[in-house]
């Protein structure tokens, strides 16, 4: 077929093993990037440049429109549908100049297949006036204000961040700008949002020349040229006169012309913290150089402990700040912003001076720190290499940056891309270039200041407000107007719920799971590891140099897992349950070990500003947490990451962080300040708080999640603050130092190596040091990690409650979020071969599908945001969960009816049911392991934590295509219809008290036993507590970026495999 395409650009990029090559179509104006790099994902990123001038939110209804049919294939959710059966799935996202659509494939074959279909979906959506009704805002028969978009945006309309971005907006643009609206939409103005509005927005921006496909991983090039070209020849051509591009065509927003501090209030009970941030527009986005540099101010300010900004507001006594996040918003200037969190309310002002009187004296060349300058260079530069090799997220977020803003000749993507000239051309900066762009943009240039205070007075309003707008629209509409919104949304339920004909889904064959080129590392033991596994390697030549570098009697355990790369990461794994359940609470001042003073035994003594600078320049990544590869979470793990010939300098470092920082008073306590004052924030988040419930009530204190849980250690530290202050500081520093002597000793250390293993020199021997320094050491008389015999497993640390399981609910009120959040958990095989395990898995990807049942009867009704079902072998349960919940009474309801329907016969689950929920698994498998470090610690993961054998990836697919419908059917009945009984399950819930008292009534009514946990009002109860996968849970978050929406984001982050198996 002959193609419109012309290719504009194509090169190598130099740092990451990486091509990329950029097409446009002479005809239609559609462009597209293949970003070729190795991986057994495909992403495909389709962007649309998106203004508009007001706060109408039609960028974002259309993210949520565009997924409800197509002319050519009019089925809500088809796009999905076919995703799960295609090893794909879908998502989107909007943003203040950007809406981009997500395929993400588990090879080629599924992903070439649904291309077409999607964009299709994208450029002749339906549009129905039935679909807008639901998805995007609707009243209910109860006078409740309904719809998935409407729904997301009451989530996070009050939040502080929310608040304190939009304003930020109001002030930096212009009234008409693009870049004040807020694209998510309005609460108050999607209630008068109409259907013509928002197909009149599409028309004018869903055209193929405002229209990028941006395609990453390994894909057959001709293949992809020719379905794109097929797509585009039905395309009508680009008209005579050129179309206006958004945001380069319009009135470009120039920097202020005056300084701006303006003070918003944001609905809180606790007026302890608030938070501003500080921006200014800056540079062209087309000056590379310049918005590199700026971005590395940025970084120079407020990047690590040492940074300018922390020395002086937050690693101080009386903190005056708790965080400092620097970002870029990439527009046609570029716009920098310094957010800054957890200030004391009363030094919200002084706290904007302090950092402008900062940044001022680095304007002077005298004040300006040009080895630390150097220092942030070569770190950042490390980071953004090292990311670009695990991922082509960077690639493609640059491709639609440059699509939107860059040249028309398509020439900027390799400017932008191809090297690191521009690293290269900074290092060469001199301490008068730096302070001459310190004071051209954020000195002379003015700034804008949102000072975020939290409000009680705004929050009692607010609450009233709703509670009125409830009973106006009871009163407007009456009974029998009431009745007829109910009618009206229902007959839009069905007719949006149209069967999709069987055949059409088979016209799509479903990839064959074992083209999938999943990732595959080398693995090798050394040291004391005497694990018998035959995955490790034994005829190859690295592990003779492992054995003749390894001492006599070495007694340390090695885990290698080898893959080509320039970094290496090297994590020591240790087990919780060497130390005393009293000493467990001190684990969050311990996690910031890294930022302490060294005092070695030759007496020399390196200040912990000293020490955090060394490392800098040694190690790109070093932390100390718990769990390994985000499962395991009563283990230990520190991890450094460095470049391949610093190896020797990682495990010095690690010797002298683990046994010779020094535990200062001063250090101790500004830690324990800065954990105090995260609390109120911590405390605005409905989602976490719910799961410190659950944290606290499912496990013991022996449990190190319970254990750290911010609300579980509230009193504990602050008592901790009022001994440092009566001058009892010894106390604390004995803890901490037993703590110390019983976590880090040779019996509870595994060393695991991850990365160019056999780059590294002297791979075993480099070690001696560090094991004849603990070898000194008495060991703990309690036995120490042992991979096969003492691997600690969450479900051993269930309390009494946690163990039982059944008729308790517990309800956390918070007065910061009009949303709810729920999770009910029941017990589950703890072992990853019982057969069920399978079945549920399966059972779990079948429910929880988007398009699914519980998305159906959930989300697709306007109840909540998201849904979902999710078992954790690790810690025993099966949860069923709703996030984002509007009305999470009827969520819960409709929860239930959903499983209740398949499990007694009143639904059919289907064979074509069964594929795609397989489909759906390996595609989850084959995006945890995208690249080869995730390869690598899945393999770890799997193999020696969980001991499941080699290859297991494939066996499980394999066990997967045995289960039968009646085996689905089976597990529902056995496992899932317990979820909601209140004889076999726990309940916990956060809603904001406007809705406890009506959702406790309900709970009691259906046999819970229930407690009610107001949050902010002073210290946690004791009935209140802690399931099941409260720390896993990970949802795409809009704080990132002040009103960006995702679609999808309550889907679960982790795969099925990694969860049940």
């Amino acid at each position: 077929m002959p193609s419109s395409f012309v290719k504009y650009s194509s090169f190598d990029v130099d740092y990451a093993p990486a091509k990329v090559t950029k097409w446009r179509s002479e005809r239609t104006g559609l462009q597209l990037v293949y970003i070729n790099q190795p991986s057994p994902i495909v992403n495909g990123y389709f962007a649309v440049a998106t203004e508009i001038p007001d706060d109408s939110g039609c960028p974002h209804t259309l993210e949520h429109l565009i997924f409800m049919g197509s002319k050519k294939y009019p089925y809500k959710g088809l796009l999905d549908t076919l995703g799960n059966r295609l090893f794909s799935t879908t998502n989107a996202w909007t943003s203040v100049d950007q809406t981009v659509y997500t395929l993400t494939s588990a090879g080629w074959d599924g992903f070439k297949a649904l291309l077409p279909v999607y964009l299709d979906h994208l450029l002749s959506p339906t549009l129905t006036d039935e679909a807008c009704l639901t998805e995007v805002y609707h009243v209910d028969g109860k006078g409740k204000e309904k719809g998935v978009v409407f729904s997301e945006m009451q989530g996070i309309e009050s939040q502080s961040w929310f608040v304190t971005f939009l304003n930020m907006q109001r002030k930096l643009y212009a009234k008409d700008s693009g870049y004040s609206s807020e694209t998510g939409g309005l609460m108050s103005e999607l209630r008068h949002l109409t259907n013509d509005q928002i197909k009149e927005f599409h028309k004018s921006s869903y055209r193929p020349d405002n229209l990028c496909i941006i395609i990453t991983g390994f894909v057959d090039e001709s293949e992809l040229l020719n379905i794109v070209s097929g797509f585009d020849s039905e395309l009508d051509p680009l008209p005579s006169t050129p179309n206006k591009r958004p945001f380069l065509d319009s009135k470009h927003d120039e920097p202020l012309s005056s300084t701006i501090i303006e003070e918003v209030e944001f609905p809180e009970k606790d007026e302890s913290m608030g938070e501003i941030v500080i921006s200014w527009i800056g540079p062209r986005s087309d000056d590379m150089l310049v918005n590199l540099a700026v971005d590395m101010i940025g970084a120079y300010f407020s990047d690590s402990p040492i940074s300018f900004f922390n020395k002086h507001l937050v690693e101080i006594e009386n903190p005056l700040a708790n965080e400092i996040d620097y970002n870029t918003d990439d527009y046609v200037r570029t716009t920098m912003n310094f957010s800054i969190g957890s200030i004391p309310t009363e030094h919200l002002k002084l706290v904007d001076t302090k950092v402008k009187d900062i940044i001022k004296e680095h304007t002077t060349v005298d004040n300006f720190d040009l080895n630390y300058m150097k220092q942030i260079l070569h770190q950042q530069k490390l980071k953004f290499v090292s990311s670009t090799e695990r991922s082509a997220q960077i690639f493609a977020n640059v491709s639609i940056n440059e699509f939107i803003y860059g040249n028309k000749d398509g020439k900027d993507l390799e400017r932008w891309l191809k090297s690191l000239e521009d690293f290269e051309a900074l290092e060469k900066w001199s301490s008068e270039d730096w302070t001459s762009l310190i004071k051209k943009y954020f000195v002379e240039n003015h700034s804008a200041t949102i000072l975020g205070k939290p409000s009680s007075k705004l929050n009692k309003s607010l609450k009233q407000q709703n509670k009125d707008f409830l009973r106006q629209t009871k009163e407007k509409f009456g009974e029998e107007g009431l009745k007829n919104l109910q009618e009206k949304f229902d007959h839009a339920q069905e007719v949006n719920n149209k069967s999709i004909p069987e055949d059409i889904i088979k016209l799509f064959d479903r990839p064959d799971p074992a083209k999938i080129q999943f990732i595959d590392t080398d693995s090798f033991k050394a040291g004391s590891n005497t694990l018998d596994f035959p995955l490790y390697k034994s005829d190859d030549e690295f592990n003779q140099i492992l054995s003749n570098d390894t001492p006599t009697g070495f007694p340390l355990s090695f885990h290698f897992e080898h893959y080509k790369s320039q970094f290496t990461t090297v994590h020591l794994i240790l087990s919780s349950t060497t130390v005393d359940k009293e000493l467990l609470k001190y684990m969050s001042v311990l996690e910031e070990i890294f930022g302490l003073s060294v005092q070695t035994p030759d007496g020399q003594y390196i200040p912990y500003n000293d020490v955090i600078s060394q490392i800098n320049n040694d190690l790109i990544e070093f932390q100390l947490d718990n769990g390994f590869d985000g499962q395991f979470y009563e283990l230990i793990n520190v991890k450094v990451k460095f470049e391949n010939q610093n190896y020797a300098k990682a495990i010095d470092w690690v010797l002298k962080i683990l046994k010779y920082s020094v535990f200062e008073e001063s250090r101790v306590k500004v830690i324990i300040e800065k954990i105090i004052n995260s609390l109120p924030e911590k405390k605005r988040n409905g989602e976490l708080m719910m799961y410190s419930s659950q944290l606290r009530t499912l496990y013991t204190d022996d449990s190190i999640r319970k254990a750290q849980d911010s609300i579980n250690t509230e009193s504990f530290y602050k008592e901790l603050l009022t001994k440092i202050e009566n001058g009892q500081f010894k106390d604390i520093e004995n803890d901490l130092n037993r703590l110390r002597s019983q976590l880090f000793n040779l019996d509870n250390i595994k060393v695991v190596v991850i990365g160019n293993a056999k780059a590294l020199p002297q791979p075993i021997s480099t070690w001696t040091r560090f094991v004849e320094a603990y070898n000194s050491d008495s060991t703990n008389n309690k036995k120490g990690l042992d991979f096969v015999s003492n691997l600690p497993r969450a479900f051993e640390f269930h309390s009494d409650i946690g163990e039982a399981c059944k008729q308790r609910a517990y309800i956390t009120t918070v007065s910061s979020t009009e949303s709810s959040y729920l999770a009910a958990c029941t017990p589950i095989p703890k072992d990853y071969f019982n057969k069920d395990i399978y079945s549920i898995s399966l059972a779990c990807e079948f429910l929880r599908a988007l398009e699914g049942p519980l998305y159906r009867g959930i989300r697709g009704t306007g109840l909540a945001y998201g849904a979902s079902v999710r078992q954790t072998v690790e810690t025993g349960y099966l949860s069923f969960s709703i996030y984002r919940g509007a009305d999470v009474q009827q969520a819960w309801i409709a929860g239930k009816k959903a499983i209740e329907d398949y499990a007694n016969g009143t639904q059919k689950i289907e064979q074509l049911d069964l594929q795609s929920s397989i489909a759906g698994i390996v595609n989850g498998v084959a995006e945890a392991e995208s690249n080869a470090y995730d390869a690598a610690a899945g393999k770890f993961n799997d193999d020696i934590l969980k001991k499941r054998g080699p290859n297991f990836i494939y066996k499980f697919i394999d066990k997967l295509n045995q289960v039968t419908t009646e085996d689905v059917v089976y597990v529902l009945k056995k496992y899932f219809i317990p979820l909601f009984s209140p004889e076999s399950s726990l309940l916990f819930a956060c809603v904001p008290p406007t809705k406890s008292d009506g959702f406790t009534k309900f709970l009691q009514e259906t046999g819970y036993q229930v407690s009610v946990e107001e949050i902010g009002a002073g210290e946690p109860g004791e009935e209140a507590g802690g399931c099941c996968s409260g720390d896993d849970h990970d949802h795409s978050g809009e704080e990132d970026s002040g009103s960006e929406t995702d679609s999808d984001s309550e889907s679960d982050s982790d795969s099925e495999i990694e969860e049940a198996d």
